[in-house]
């Protein structure tokens, strides 16, 4: 319990004040959502590289389901930090904070913090088409399956890496179009654009330059020509029947994020993006083990259904009474 409490009724009222207004540095940030809700503080860091104490992840994860912009996946409430809850901060800076390039952490008394703690659920514009959480726009799908009919890159990676690198399209070097943080190289079309590398183990934020491209489909086809030809992917290019391999194998060499592969593993498996690189066969074998155990499952609810009451044992009461 709480040694400052009082059960005095007037102070009790003034604590309730002084604990609204410390949430927030000012009035001019102070709001409340549509049910008159306000959040609860967080005391540590929550994210990449941060403390991530189980009290503070929940009060964050929480208010991303409300605060990200709908529809999105939800994020599970789970107190525990995951790499979907870092990829879901980056997603709420790039499309909320327009925060290049997202940092995927929230401070006690950062802006982020207090975007997420004040903002209403009620939104007067509507919501972007890109920057939802989980969510990928079909023009996306389509663009990563002709990249793997042309170049052999697994159209499962190639969207992972899209809703990695660019916070499920909200957050790219400006007038890019470029989702993959693809860099320039010599006289080629480029923006600079900060950007979050890993060197010797700790993240910095340097300033880069990246590849312009006059659309999307430009992006996908020159990405999928960069790993699906490129000298430094020859050793993924021989995993391209494995997405999940290819996906280690770029560990390293397309980013310098140690966990780079397991990432995209994650988004991959998440979000059913392996199912774009199975084989007929493998579809095939898949319905009909699905079909199977359908069957079965009807079965034995059937044979459940059918089975007979069973007898109550004797000496139980239930048996009836004879005639004296």
């Amino acid at each position: 319990m709480d040694k400052r409490h009082t059960p005095r009724s007037n102070l009790s009222s003034n604590r309730t004040e002084e604990a609204r207004v410390a949430l927030v540095p000012s009035q001019v940030i102070l709001s409340t959502d549509e049910m008159g809700r306000i959040a609860p503080p967080i005391f540590t860091s929550v994210g990449r590289e941060a403390i991530n104490q189980p009290g503070d992840v929940f009060v964050i994860q929480s208010l991303l389901n409300d605060r990200l912009p709908k529809p999105h996946a939800p994020i599970p409430v789970t107190g525990r930090m995951d790499i979907g809850t870092i990829l879901a901060i980056e997603t709420y800076e790039a499309v909320v904070l327009h925060l290049t390039p997202p940092m995927g952490r929230v401070d006690p008394g950062s802006p982020v913090y207090y975007s997420l703690a004040a903002r209403p659920l009620v939104e007067d514009t509507p919501p972007p088409n890109v920057g939802r959480f989980g969510k990928v726009p079909p023009d996306v799908t389509e663009a990563a399956v002709k990249s793997k009919v042309k170049y052999k890159v697994p159209a499962a990676v190639t969207i992972a890496q899209w809703a990695v690198e660019s916070a499920w399209g909200a957050s790219m070097p400006p007038d890019s179009n470029n989702p993959f943080g693809i860099k320039a190289v010599g006289d080629q079309p480029a923006v600079e654009s900060p950007t979050r590398e890993v060197e010797d183990g700790k993240s910095i934020q340097i300033v880069a330059k990246f590849r312009k491209f006059e659309s999307l489909e430009e992006a996908f086809d020159l990405h999928g020509k960069l790993l699906g030809q490129g000298r430094p992917y020859v050793n993924a290019m021989k995993l391209a029947d494995d997405p999940e391999a290819f996906a280690d194998a770029l560990t390293g060499v397309y980013a310098t994020d140690p966990e780079y592969g397991m990432t995209l593993k994650w988004v991959m498996k998440s979000y059913g993006l392996l199912a774009l690189d199975l084989t007929p066969e493998e579809i095939a074998e898949k319905a009909a083990a699905a079909e199977k155990a359908a069957i079965e499952k009807a079965a034995a609810v059937q044979a459940a259904g059918a089975a007979p009451a069973a007898s109550p044992p004797a000496g139980s009461g239930t048996a009836a009474a004879k005639p004296p």
